[in-house]
């Protein structure tokens, strides 16, 4: 194992922040998704920050930023 993360190809294509989490959603490839939610690639949506979306896959954390 060299260490990298085989992650499918994700595009955050829209990108909805409210100070308030219950209205914070995500479009990733086109499904939409809140907090807590999980992506049909398979990864977990952990939180809806300002600058993109922490996503949570196989055990490790990463950001998906907005363009």
């Amino acid at each position: 194992v060299d260490g990298t993360l085989d992650i499918p190809d994700l595009h955050l294509d829209i990108h909805v922040y409210s100070d308030n989490p219950a209205d914070r959603f995500v479009f990733i490839n086109m499904s939409k998704q809140r907090e807590n939610s999980r992506l049909p690639e398979g990864p977990v949506v952990e939180e809806i920050t300002p600058d993109g979306v922490v996503l949570e896959y196989r055990g490790t954390s990463f950001v998906l930023r907005r363009d």
